[in-house]
């Protein structure tokens, strides 16, 4: 059975060592207009507790964007699936995250092979959904051999029936960098 191309962002699946995954909270500036949807990497942006969608390849990775919560422009709070990247009059945003460093998520990669498991690669930002809310991010696994250089360390394939090696193949991975970690010389970029 072949793979579905499907991307999803990083979905949590379980906690290395056990334990309850959990959320906390950090804020999204009024001004941002990149939207974030659910699976969605994201960073600190430096000022206060703003995070902001993280580009491919970086290194200071706060954690996976699960939802947000604001007041409208009309005074009413709004729970929302995704931050629609729109200024117009939200106050009070509060955007949930997921910061452990050690949640294991499940991802679709471009491909993958059983020789990548262990190894650790980067993410390309894709396309969500703003009917869903969902990320549109995967895992770029394919012609990976490095286990430098890389965001995510790929921890195995995900043992579904409807799962192979091969394009589309939904991997286990967690951060290997992660602001929380910092970054570890033979770990993650550098």
């Amino acid at each position: 059975m072949a793979n579905v191309n499907g991307p999803f962002g990083l979905r949590p699946v379980r906690k290395l060592g056990g334990g309850a995954i959990t959320q906390n909270e950090y804020s999204i500036a009024t001004d941002y207009t990149t939207a974030i949807y659910v699976g969605d990497v994201v960073e600190m942006t430096g000022t206060g507790r703003n995070v902001a969608k993280a580009a491919a390849e970086n290194a200071n990775n706060i954690g996976v964007f699960r939802g947000c919560s604001y007041v409208d422009a009309n005074g009413s709070w709004t729970f929302a699936h995704y931050w629609p990247g729109v200024s117009d009059g939200k106050t009070n945003i509060v955007a949930y995250v997921i910061d452990d460093p050690d949640v294991i998520f499940e991802c679709q990669a471009d491909g993958a092979l059983a020789a990548n498991i262990g190894n650790v690669c980067d993410w390309n930002v894709g396309t969500g959904s703003t009917n869903t809310g969902i990320s549109g991010l995967y895992a770029v696994v394919s012609g990976l051999s490095a286990t430098t250089g890389g965001a995510l360390r790929v921890m195995r394939l995900v043992d579904r029936p409807d799962n192979e090696y091969g394009s589309y193949a939904k991997i286990e991975v967690m951060f290997a960098e992660h602001a929380l970690k910092g970054v570890v010389s033979g770990v993650g970029g550098v």
